[in-house]
């Protein structure tokens, strides 16, 4: 319904642009002064006729793309108001160069459409924006892409899936023992409850494991469908992690961990990790403290849609004093009308 909504209503924005400028493109057709119709007449007092050289271009150029900056800043903050001000921002500066020379209605008209034009995309850009980059997970080659990478891919490239039996936790150790859980032989016989769920219990009380060679690396999650259940099988991954006894047993078998390149079974220094990450980065550990409990990064790839449109993914990455990975979570909002 929200898709319907929203898509409805860019749509009725779009059309009624469309209308309003063939609304003023017969206008200026039709109006005539002199006997010469508008769409043919001077619309400014300017007198020069020859092209731009490249200088006035320039300057005219760079005029509009610093005002264009600032209306795209204001645009970003939403609301009614801030609409009215990116275009009082942005107009003077296109209509300056609009009047360096003599114009006429056919050129007006023009001016109209690309105004019409980058408006309707400056909407649609807002509201529903491009799908953010895909983070990837890498376990030692094998890539990991959330909402996209099936269970049964993991099982072809040498990954064990486990499944609860029981209801009660296990030292790590124990997991793959003591008849909690028991491994998915890939038959067919387990399928993914309908609609979007992410896991919230630690590793040793998560309903799926993942490992590799009899080694736990820890929780996973899979989406199905929102309106019918589906086979583990072709059900795709949507969340994994990591707890601190994981991450050890990973070290001490040479397994790693990556995520988008980044060596997360080594020191995760702030400078390294905001290398990495950039603007998906958006909390670092503060500095000077001695609560081990701050020391965490956050991680967000997401649009302007909210995941209405396109899929979000986030990520925690706890530490402990030396900056060493002890805890680990990547998960993915799966795109869905809600």
């Amino acid at each position: 319904m929200g898709r319907t909504v929203i898509i409805g209503t860019l749509v009725a924005f779009a059309i009624f642009n469309l209308l309003l400028g063939l609304g003023f493109y017969l206008f200026l057709k039709k109006r005539k002064e002199n006997r010469q119709s508008l769409y043919e007449t001077p619309v400014n007092q300017q007198t020069r006729t020859e092209k731009l050289d490249l200088g006035e271009i320039l300057v005219y150029l760079t005029l509009i793309a610093i005002a264009g900056i600032f209306a795209f800043q204001t645009l970003n903050r939403g609301g009614v108001g801030n609409s009215i001000l990116a275009k009082m921002i942005l107009l003077p500066a296109i209509m300056a160069l609009f009047n360096a020379r003599k114009r006429t209605g056919k050129s007006l008209l023009a001016l109209l459409i690309t105004l019409m034009v980058f408006l309707v995309g400056v909407m649609f850009h807002l509201t529903i924006g491009f799908p953010p980059q895909t983070p990837i997970l890498k376990i030692n080659e094998s890539k990991i892409t959330l909402a996209e990478t099936k269970a049964s891919n993991l099982m072809e490239a040498g990954f064990d899936i486990y499944v609860r039996q029981g209801d009660g936790g296990s030292d790590y150790e124990d997991l793959l023992t003591d008849g909690n859980f028991q491994k998915y032989p890939g038959d067919k016989t387990v399928t993914i409850e309908k609609g979007f769920r992410l896991d919230s219990n630690a590793v040793p009380y998560a309903p799926y494991l993942l490992a590799k060679d009899g080694i736990v690396l820890g929780s996973i999650s899979f989406y199905g469908a929102e309106d019918k259940d589906v086979v583990l099988e072709d059900s795709k991954v949507i969340q994994i992690r990591f707890n601190k006894d994981s991450i050890e047993a990973a070290k001490q078998h040479s397994i790693t961990f990556k995520l988008d390149e980044l060596d997360l079974t080594t020191r995760l220094d702030i400078p390294l990790v905001q290398a990495t990450f950039k603007k998906h980065l958006w909390s670092i550990p503060p500095s000077n403290t001695s609560d081990v409990t701050q020391l965490w990064y956050g991680l967000q790839w997401s649009s302007n849609s909210d995941s209405l449109f396109w899929n979000e993914y986030y990520s925690l990455i706890h530490l402990d004093e030396n900056y060493l990975m002890t805890d680990f979570e990547l998960a993915a909002k799966v795109a869905r009308d809600e």
